[in-house]
């Protein structure tokens, strides 16, 4: 049995990255990789110094973290004598479809916000990154393997695992998101929406290489308006029988069959009536009928068996202001890990998670003064080990190991509680006290004079 823990450890290591992060300006402790790239602008870059055999044995090698001898290398010096250094490592590819690749000093441009300097092997990237980098400002180096970092435009995403099964991915050993053609979607389905639809349609049957499932019934539109720099919320709860949805197979259910790896959903929603959006009990804003709200969630397993959400991005998005408040649009907004971090979607390998309603994920409009926040209403989601034990029915199963997204007490539950406990305990202290009175033996001391009254008639 240890034997075989071993080897699964090893397995599972293989899909990790090494990365040694340096910075002069910034704090970077605590910070992964991806919050850095989701925030990095013009301003403050982040630039890939990159080469196919990086590990941090190699690092350790050239910074002479085996010998008396004091570093020689220029990357290694650069990294100690940083303000701010620390090392990482990361599950999966980062994504940076939007960054200069250099490969020659020649190729150099400033104002980007994401560069990488791909190196053959180390002497190739220290010197490109010596010519380089000093001409890049505030800017936060991250020194790893070149396969660590996706900087394909012609795709969505992509990530580490092992070759897919054919039967379920059609020989693909990784996942690309698609926005795909109108005419291949399929639908349009009544909610509750399930991904894949395997309820909807006989043309998508559970393969034994498919691990993961998703539902929902519902959602709830919220809207974050800044006036007078004070912040006000509405929303608009918008049930499933207001609510269709379409699917496009191979791009909107998106999974590798394993523990480590990424896991995509999108949800293609139509609106099917006008819903109203209300703060407190004025009308603030409505969803029309045959509006879309298109969102794609993009969830990361890890090496030690959790997985959580990372990322979405909101394709599509309208509401219409009434009154005093505002109108607003969401087109193709992509948020990082700092904006779904408190969504609460995260759990473990082989469970399930089930939530009543999500925390919304917020995204930025056409106005600055808006945000627009998309949460999820009874909905079930599980990234790996989705049972299937009769093959004969054709049905996905969600296991029956659940976490609830909220805990056995609430913030309510635990309001409640310490409050009885307090009432409790000032009733027990009134009655201990009311059980020690006592009345006094004697009320006049016998040795002294007695007290006379005279009574005058």
């Amino acid at each position: 049995m240890r034997v075989l823990i071993a080897v699964f450890s090893l397995f599972i290591a293989v899909h990790a990255y090494d990365a040694v992060l340096f910075s002069n300006q910034r704090e970077i402790a605590g910070v992964s990789v991806e919050q850095l790239v989701s925030s990095a602008t013009a301003e403050e870059p982040i630039v890939f110094i990159v080469n196919p055999d990086f590990t941090l044995g190699q690092f350790s090698v050239r910074a002479n973290a085996y010998s008396a001898e004091p570093a020689t290398d220029y990357l290694a010096k650069s990294v100690k004598n940083s303000n701010f250094h620390e090392s990482q490592y990361f599950p999966s590819q980062v994504e940076a479809t939007s960054a200069q690749v250099i490969t020659s000093a020649d190729q150099y441009k400033a104002g980007s916000a994401v560069y990488v300097l791909a190196g053959e092997e180390w002497v190739s990237m220290e010197q490109l990154a010596e010519q380089i980098i000093s001409k890049i400002d505030n800017s936060v180096g991250i020194i790893t393997a070149t396969d660590a970092v996706s900087h394909d435009k012609n795709r969505v995403k992509r990530v580490a695992t092992d070759e897919m099964d054919d039967a379920g991915t059609g020989g693909s050993t990784g996942l690309t998101a698609s926005t795909g053609s109108n005419e291949n979607l399929l639908g349009p389905y009544a909610l509750p929406l399930v991904l894949p639809p395997y309820n909807k349609t006989d043309s998508i049957k559970p393969s034994d290489a498919q691990s993961c499932l998703f539902y929902l019934e519902g959602v709830t539109v919220v809207v974050q308006q800044k006036n007078d720099k004070v912040l006000t919320y509405s929303n608009a709860y918008v049930p499933g029988n207001n609510l269709t949805y379409k699917y496009l197979d191979g791009a909107d259910a998106l999974c590798v069959n394993t523990t480590v790896g990424e896991y995509i959903f999108r949800l293609r929603l139509t609106l099917t009536t006008d819903v109203v959006g209300k703060h407190q009990n004025t009308e603030a804003f409505t969803l029309n009928n045959g509006d879309s709200i298109d969102l794609t969630l993009n969830i990361t397993g890890d090496v030690f068996g959790y997985w959580s959400l990372k990322g979405a991005t909101l394709h599509s998005a309208k509401i219409t202001g009434k009154g005093t408040n505002k109108g607003a649009s969401v087109s193709e907004q992509k948020v990082g890990p700092a904006a779904v971090q408190y969504a609460g979607i995260n759990s473990v390998q082989g469970w399930s998670l089930v939530c009543g309603q999500t925390q919304a994920i917020f995204f930025p409009t056409s106005d600055d003064n808006i945000k627009i926040g998309i949460a999820l209403v009874n909905t079930q989601i599980q990234t790996f080990n989705v049972r299937n034990p009769d093959k004969w029915r054709a049905a996905a199963h969600f296991t029956l190991q659940t976490e609830d997204c909220t805990g056995t007490f609430s913030p309510g539950s635990w309001m409640g509680i310490v409050s009885a406990l307090v009432l409790i305990g000032g009733l027990l202290f009134g009655y201990v006290m009311l059980q020690s009175v006592q009345t006094m033996d004697r009320f006049d001391d016998p040795k002294q004079k007695q007290i006379v009254i005279n009574v005058r008639e």
